[in-house]
């Protein structure tokens, strides 16, 4: 009699809920690391079906996205005085944060190493500039000794 799927035959395997998800052009999805110019970043057949000046958008968007998050994931979601007003703000931070750091993480399933490099600049990016930022304009008060504590 043989397996049965779901009231079917064993000769025909139960179809996939996500096997347009799993799938590339070829049919196969990559399991691993690889490298290469053909890769859909966000949107299904972009920047693949348009040209190098769009893989170029595609990885600047990639590397700005990761940049941003990375910045905000630096700066405080709270404040010592929270009114409702500004607990709905900090909500709709918290999610547009979240939205950012979710479109980085779809990014870097595309186990595309250039993308994947892309994403590490930009979080380097986004660090550099705002710790500079902040060493710049809020320097740290520096402690100074008083005069009148003489040894003796």
């Amino acid at each position: 009699m043989g397996n049965v799927y779901l009231g079917t035959s064993a000769s025909a395997p139960p179809p996939l809920l996500f096997s347009s998800l799993l799938s590339s052009r070829n049919g196969m999805a990559h399991s691993g690391f690889w490298f290469g110019r053909d890769v859909e970043i966000l949107f299904s057949g972009w920047p693949v079906n348009y040209g190098h000046f769009h893989l170029f958008l595609a990885l600047l968007l990639v590397f700005m996205l990761s940049a941003l998050a990375q910045m905000y994931s630096m700066t405080p979601m709270t404040t010592p005085k929270m009114v409702p007003k500004s607990i709905i703000q900090h909500a709709a931070l918290h999610g547009f944060r979240t939205l950012i750091t979710y479109l980085v993480l779809l990014c870097v399933i595309t186990f595309n190493v250039g993308v994947i490099i892309t994403v590490l600049l930009g979080h380097v990016a986004g660090y550099l500039a705002l710790t500079l930022y902040i060493k710049y304009y809020y320097p740290a008060p520096v402690a100074s000794t008083p005069v009148d504590d003489v040894k003796a």
